[in-house]
């Protein structure tokens, strides 16, 4: 039995959401590179390219909660699980489905790894900056953007 053309569209944006997500997991695992061989250059292009392929991601996620709305489910995975009981003629879905979930667990692994990395360069970063900074014999301040502050003197008191 063929899907109702209503599925049939509802399976083809299930389908580019996985493709999409899988896209994501691929910029992710470059990221992951660019941070572990430190080449910072390259991280702009790849920090704007996540958000915007996030922001494509989010939209076609809420597409899919809309179908699911639309036709009486839950928008969520509770829902999508119970459409695809519901409708077992559309195997196509359940294998997009499960095939997204798996990308979402490994994009959402990545994510916390790449943010790891981050943290970990960022501390390595101003470990360093306090050992130059003592090494020369003044003290270096940052703001939360990374701008330098001014180091307050110390005020000498007159005798009187």
């Amino acid at each position: 039995m063929k899907p109702a053309p209503v599925a049939t569209e509802f399976i083809a944006s299930l389908l580019a959401e996985r493709d999409a997500t899988a896209e994501f997991v691929n910029l992710l695992v470059n990221e992951q590179a660019v941070l572990r061989d430190g080449a910072s250059e390259l991280l702009e292009t790849l920090s704007r390219n996540k958000a915007e392929m996030a922001q494509q991601l989010s939209e076609r996620a809420a597409l899919s909660a809309r179908f699911l709305s639309l036709q009486g489910y839950s928008p969520d995975a509770k829902g999508m699980q119970s459409w695809i009981r519901s409708h077992p003629q559309d195997a196509g879905a359940a294998t997009a489905w499960r095939s997204l979930q798996s990308l979402a667990v490994q994009a959402r692994a990545l994510n916390q790894a790449n943010g790891a990395l981050i943290e970990l360069q960022l501390r390595h970063h101003q470990q360093t900056l306090a050992a130059l900074g003592k090494a020369c014999g003044t003290p270096m301040l940052y703001g939360p953007q990374g701008q330098t502050l001014p180091v307050p003197r110390a005020r000498q008191l007159s005798a009187a």
